[in-house]
């Protein structure tokens, strides 16, 4: 039976239309914060649309997502349902597809470090004015933040998505959004070590100074640089095995 009763829960409107990720960290929320269980079926598709303000298509976009990431189980002519899922597996969107493990991070950095190269090459041959204006203010506004690491990671998301942005390729930017999603856990306990966030803005500054040249090898080398520096610092920041026993 549908839990209609629970869809007052979702009625603050998202503010901008057609935003299926917005729309799947509704839901997440949702079920991290107990409102939404294991074996809830969420409201119709149209209910949906309804009460978040935006399109059925964005809704049934953040569905599929959630459904091929697990969180939701979809019957045919049935709804969509919670599906039975742990609570460690609740903790956040990461851990519902990725653990903590070194080699899952191995593997995520490698990925983000051949994108990125790709992208900074791509970058540089493309960039607008406009948008190295934007990234100059935004290593300007971090400078300020490197004793503030939630502000200082929200920056830097911003900084990378002026560059994905930048690469004119609509597909490089969703690999590359999604790829720094991925990683976001990982990064949170990497930026409150002493002298990571520091480190970030100086990669940024020689990142933006290889796009301001409009030089493609030294914009891929500094983004590659950059790769390595946060991989290495994120591997050093997770819990040892024997720590989490």
């Amino acid at each position: 039976m549908t839990n209609s009763s629970k869809i007052e829960n979702l009625d603050s409107p998202i503010q901008r239309l057609s935003v299926p990720e917005q729309v799947a960290g509704r839901i997440l929320d949702l079920v991290r914060s107990g409102t939404l269980k294991p074996g809830d079926q969420l409201p119709p598709e149209r209910d949906l649309a309804v009460s978040l303000q935006v399109s059925r298509p964005s809704v049934r976009e953040a569905i599929r997502g959630l459904t091929i990431l697990g969180v939701v189980t979809t019957r045919q002519g049935g709804g969509a349902y919670i599906s039975a899922l742990g609570a460690e597996e609740l903790l956040g969107p990461l851990e519902f597809f990725i653990s903590l493990e070194e080699l899952n991070v191995r593997q995520l950095y490698d990925a983000r470090l051949v994108i990125e190269s790709d992208v900074a090459r791509r970058a540089a041959a493309e960039i607008t004015d406009e948008q190295l204006a934007r990234l100059t203010q935004i290593l300007e506004a971090q400078a300020l933040r490197l004793d503030d690491p939630i502000s200082f990671r929200l920056s830097d998301t911003e900084f990378h998505e002026v560059i994905w942005r930048s690469a004119a390729n609509p597909f490089l930017y969703r690999i590359g959004k999604s790829l720094n999603v991925l990683g976001m856990e990982f990064r949170r306990l990497a930026s409150e070590t002493p002298g990571i966030l520091a480190q970030s803005h100086r990669d940024h500054r020689v990142i933006l100074a290889a796009l301001s040249a409009r030089d493609a090898d030294a914009a891929a080398t500094a983004a590659a640089s950059h790769m390595r520096n946060v991989f290495e610092s994120t591997l050093a920041s997770l819990p040892k095995k024997d720590e989490q026993k």
